[in-house]
């Protein structure tokens, strides 16, 4: 519906003069207008993109940014996208100890002039490690750490305070970056890299106090790649990021990009990421070339959309032009992502790109000083034992089973992001604590006061011992772990409960099934031989439910593209259930779980996202609280008619539209 109406032809778009002259050369329409185009650019949602300094493997380390950016920022600019990151070598830089290239000091300067003349603004990268440009791999280092020698850090701090003294007046710098994921995987503890930032970060401050210094570090997929905590380092800066690794991608979600999972883990990192800072959607884009072009535009819409409905600051893409790689297969370098772009090795532009320049269009589009994100009341609770080392197993399962939690309460159409152990968790009215094994003596007791003063609370059990408070907040008394199960049984004991739910037998194999007896609670659903499976206590002035099976453990732990669809459903119609009755349901209904929902609200009309997380065509029927008067697409075009509280959208695989709504 949005989409075709997009197609039609702008208004007020000039028709050719039919004149003698015209015949013989027909001019070209003239372009659009500033106002029939809108606005090029949301300064309040940047998109970026990498730009890395060598775009062939066979390229010297000194072939550092030895090319004219002028056609690379003209089409950068063309689509759209404002923010541009660079990296510094370290090594062309200061090729002796205390000894300065001017000419890669001017190179520099020549890619900021040809930033500030394009519009563009740029993120000065300084200590980064992309595996091919050896930027920080200096002879006279003499292999030591850059990372935790007092030495060598000392020549770091020297370093960026002659560049950021030379151009802090630049306009085009938009921020100072400390380095790069690749480089920050090196530290080997939290006072190390807390340490070294921060010094680096008061060098900066000494010379340049206006502009942001940010920490390129995403912390949940650096604390399953080295095991370091940076959320404290990260919190004495001016932005986060959030960024889907490789290496996590195949922990979390191995598998098809562009349905199941896949498709939910950037937002996940992203509220992961997101605490007291604005958040930048980091390394955008696919890792690899072994997916098509098609599958690569299709994910790359999703986490942009993604992006923007789930409260990011900005999205910064994986690299502007494909590396061009030596005559060798296969098309694989190094885990750190530097390889795939959205351009070919010639320059040519590849489908992504179009891509990128539609959702800039829609971001353009979104003004975010006036329509505000739906508040979120739900969260998924992370356990501390996420953070547990080996061998405790918590710290492999856990991240996996929030995953799946998360998923749930999105294809449940919640307003949800994510919460951690020790969190104030009074801004919420629903938690989701998925598959916990063993919460603190402190969480037990915030639960306690959460569901005491209305609030509701869904937990499945994790195994292991439960905990004295499982009996007075849930109401269930615990008899021991059954242990595994390879069948997951449901029959409703009490319809309607939590939900329209089904009675069920399918294969899931479930690592733990916690034998409980009922006292307070309401025994929902059972199992096949009657021991329940899922449970409703009414605490004080809220609700405590109860799941007996680790469900989103089992999900993580088997197959998530092939988990069963009667588990999945369950799982968002408890989600669903709990949420609504709290308070904490969804602004806009919608009857298809795939359809992820995002309203922007204001006080002239609201803008509805609606992100298809499926390979398949779909059309949603949206359902809203008032009688909607019209639609129409954020790009422009024309309105049609609802006069309804309900209406549909028809979404192709992994599309996305954003409609204003006008109401009656």
């Amino acid at each position: 519906m949005a989409e075709a109406a997009s197609k039609k032809p702008a208004k007020g778009a000039a028709a050719r003069p039919d004149t003698k002259a015209s015949a013989k050369a027909p001019a070209k329409d003239p372009k659009p207008s500033v106002e029939e185009m809108g606005p090029l650019r949301n300064q309040l949602f940047p998109i970026g993109v990498d730009y890395y300094p060598l775009d062939e493997e066979r390229a010297s380390f000194d072939d550092w940014y030895d090319r004219d950016v002028e056609a690379d920022f003209t089409a950068i600019a063309e689509a759209r996208i404002s923010l541009v990151r660079v990296y510094v070598s370290w090594k062309l830089f200061e090729p002796q100890v205390g000894q300065y290239d001017a000419d890669a000091e001017d190179r520099l300067g020549d890619i900021l002039a040809a930033a500030r003349v394009h519009d563009l603004k740029v993120i000065v990268v300084f200590f980064a490690d992309d595996r091919l440009a050896e930027m920080n791999d200096l002879p006279w280092a003499k292999k030591r750490d850059p990372r935790d020698d007092d030495y060598l850090v000392q020549r770091e701090i020297s370093l960026v305070q002659r560049v950021v003294n030379r151009f802090r007046s630049e306009t085009a710098v938009w921020a100072w970056e400390l380095g790069n994921e690749a480089f920050f995987s090196g530290f080997g503890s939290e006072d190390a890299l807390q340490k070294w930032a921060t010094s680096l970060r008061d060098a900066i401050r000494e010379v340049d106090s206006a502009r942001a210094i940010v920490l390129a570090c995403d912390p949940e997929t650096l604390v399953r790649e080295s095991g370091v905590d940076a959320r404290g380092t990260i919190d004495d800066f001016e932005y986060g990021v959030s960024h889907v690794t490789a290496p996590y991608r195949a922990y979390a979600a191995e598998g098809p990009l562009t349905y199941g999972p896949a498709t939910y883990l950037d937002s996940f990192l992203l509220r992961a990421a997101l605490r007291d800072l604005p958040v930048l959607a980091d390394g955008v884009g696919v890792p690899s070339l072994d997916v098509s072009v098609a599958e690569e535009a299709a994910y790359v819409r999703t986490a942009l959309y993604s992006a923007l409905m789930n409260r990011a600051s900005g999205v910064l893409l994986r690299r502007w032009k494909d590396l061009e790689t030596e005559k060798r297969e296969p098309y694989f370098r190094d885990p750190f992502e530097v390889l795939v772009g959205l351009n070919d090795v010639h320059g040519e532009p590849k489908p992504v790109l179009a891509e990128v320049r539609r959702f800039a269009r829609v971001a353009a589009r979104l003004d975010l000083r006036v329509h505000t994100p739906s508040p979120e009341r739900a969260a998924v609770l992370i356990p501390a034992e996420r953070y547990e080392p080996l061998p405790s197993l918590a710290g492999l399962y856990t991240p996996r089973s929030c995953l799946q939690a998360y998923t749930a309460a999105k294809e449940a159409h919640l307003p949800v992001t994510l919460a951690r152990e020790g969190d104030e968790l009074g801004g919420f009215m629903t938690l989701f604590v998925p598959s916990a094994a063993r919460l603190s003596a402190s969480m037990w007791s915030g639960l306690a006061s959460f569901v005491q003063s209305g609030g509701s609370v869904v937990l499945s059990y994790g195994g292991g011992d439960a905990d004295p408070a499982l009996r007075e907040i849930f109401g269930v008394e615990f008899l021991g772990d059954h242990g595994v199960r390879p069948v997951v049984s449901c029959r409703i004991a009490q319809p309607g409960l939590l939900g329209d739910l089904t009675a069920f037998d399918v294969r899931l194999d479930l690592p733990h099934y916690a034998l409980v007896g009922s006292g307070t609670a309401t025994v929902v659903a059972t199992d096949a031989t009657g021991s329940p499976l899922l449970t409703l206590n009414q605490y004080g002035q809220g609700k405590a439910v109860f799941l007996a099976a680790p469900l989103e453990r089992a999900i993580a732990q088997s197959d998530p593209w092939a988990a069963p669809d009667a588990v999945r459903s369950l799982l968002r119609t408890v989600y669903g259930s709990v949420a609504r009755a709290a308070g904490a349901g969804p602004v806009i209904d919608c009857d298809d779980p795939s359809a992820e929902i995002a309203l922007f609200q204001g006080e002239q009309g609201d803008v509805v996202f609606i992100l298809n997380h499926s390979a398949e065509a779909i059309t949603a029927t949206l359902t809203t609280e008032r009688v909607v008067a019209s639609v129409v697409d954020v790009r422009g075009g024309a309105a049609a008619r609802v006069e309804a509280r309900a209406f549909g959208v028809p979404l192709g695989p992994n599309a996305a539209v954003a409609l204003r709504l006008s109401y009656g």
